[in-house]
Order: structure tokens, then sequence, then C-alpha cells
């Protein structure tokens, strides 16, 4: 085990503590029917969706017609 192994350990220790700690709250704690994320904002058409990806769907549905 060398230097560089010792600080690989340390950083990915440190990825792992950032990715627990963030969590997305919102209003239902159902996933996102667009991107599967939790912490969705909005329910519609008995689906829970996130504020961004509602607009993101949205917009790729005006441009179908």
């Amino acid at each position: 085990m060398g230097l560089g192994d010792i600080l690989k350990k340390k950083i990915g220790e440190v990825k792992e503590q950032k990715k627990q700690e963030v969590q997305l709250e919102g209003k239902y704690d159902e996933s996102c029917a667009l991107c599967g994320g939790g912490g969705s904002e909005k329910k519609w058409a008995g689906q829970y969706w996130h504020k961004k990806c509602m607009r993101k769907s949205r917009r790729m549905a005006k441009g179908m017609t």
C-alpha cells in the first residue's frame, strides 16, 4: 500500500459522505416520473414530478406538435 492508495481511500470516503448528505426534499416522498429521483414537488396525471422535470417534458411535448 503506497501513499497514492491511502489518498484515494480518503478522497473516496469524503465523496461518499457528501452523497449521503444530499437528499432532495420535496412535497412528496415519491420518485419523479422522468428522472426517477426522490423528493418530487408536483403531482400531475397520477404521477409525481420535480418542477424542472415537468418543465422539460412539457417543452418536449410542445416540440412534437
